[in-house]
């Protein structure tokens, strides 16, 4: 069986030798046809050439709004509708990709479009790899600068849409702190006015020492005395509240300073001006094509037709010895 099986396998060998020694010129035929046609349709005539632009960044003060990281969230900005709208319009990217605006779903071909020319991924190391594709360089490296651009602006306007709504809330206290100070500052002033308490702990000290003095040498007369008795009731009836307001007032003037540093921080971030990303490759004209690669057009396609004519002249010619075997 052994032997058997051998000789089956020498013989399918011999064959395959045989059929190519005997089609060898059929095959250099086909080899050097199809070297010439691969040429030929791989040309500039039948496949424009694509070149591509890339640029790699590393993001830079963005905040994060939840787990995402701030390499996320950079993806999530490049990808969003406006870039993506302002991209189409400042390129007029419907024309250069000859997108007919009439035919049945325009919009849908143009992103499927920019989805094969345009890649943005993240990268091992936290970064974002930015690729486009065209067949114009300076097209496309002006589309990745263009990317990097309108991300910014985006970044940016979120800042500031959230340090404005910090700025409103911030004003809105500050204001209601100020309107309360100015209520105490009013009431203090009506009683400093109309009782004559302008520092409740020292004027307390002193006066009462005074007044006891004078009424126990019985030095005060009826009218000094009635006058010391009315702004000692001044103090007890009076002296209470103008110390509580004081206190509150000198802890509300805290919060009011604490709120003031807030408010001017936030303003600062309303105002600023920063970038985003760390640019680690610079976007530039690329000066050789990068699609397509010729020469592996050219061998894969010669290898297919190679390995198609050869099955076929396989199965031919098993055919033949088959119909031969059934005469003999």
């Amino acid at each position: 069986m052994k032997d058997s099986a051998s000789q089956k396998s020498s013989f399918d060998v011999l064959f395959i030798i045989n059929i190519v020694l005997k089609y060898k010129i059929h095959f250099i035929i086909v080899a050097v046809a199809s070297i010439i046609l691969s040429v030929l349709f791989s040309s500039e005539t039948f496949i424009k050439p694509r070149f591509k632009s890339t640029a790699i960044v590393y993001p830079s003060n963005l905040t994060p709004y939840s787990t995402e990281s701030e390499t996320e969230q950079m993806l999530q900005l490049f990808e969003s509708d406006e870039i993506r709208d302002d991209l189409i319009r400042d390129f007029n990217l419907f024309d250069h990709y000859e997108i007919d605006t009439t035919e049945k779903y325009p919009l849908t071909r143009l992103y499927g479009q920019m989805n094969e020319n345009i890649k943005i991924e993240k990268t091992k190391f936290e970064s974002v790899d930015i690729e486009v594709w065209d067949t114009d360089p300076v097209l496309a490296s002006r589309m990745v600068d263009s990317l990097l651009t309108k991300m910014h602006k985006k970044a940016r306007m979120l800042q500031r849409e959230k340090s404005g709504e910090v700025v409103v809330i911030l004003k809105n206290q500050l204001d209601l702190k100020t309107a309360e100070m100015d209520s105490m500052e009013t009431a203090l002033l009506e009683i400093r006015t109309q009782y004559g308490i302008l520092d409740f702990e020292n004027q307390v000290k002193s006066f009462t020492r005074v007044y006891y003095e004078e009424v126990a040498a019985g030095r005060a007369s009826a009218g000094g005395s009635r006058a010391m008795d009315k702004v000692m009731s001044n103090l007890i009836n009076k002296g209470g509240e103008y110390n509580s307001i004081k206190e509150h007032l000198w802890r509300v003037r805290g919060t009011y300073n604490d709120l003031k540093l807030n408010y001017e921080n936030a303003l600062k971030d309303l105002t600023k001006e920063l970038t985003y990303s760390n640019v680690v490759t610079k976007p530039v004209p690329a000066e050789k094509k990068s699609s397509p690669v010729r020469s592996l057009i050219v061998i894969m396609f010669t290898g297919s037709m190679l390995l198609l004519s050869f099955i076929i002249i396989v199965l031919f010619e098993n055919s033949k010895r088959m119909e031969s075997n059934k005469l003999r």
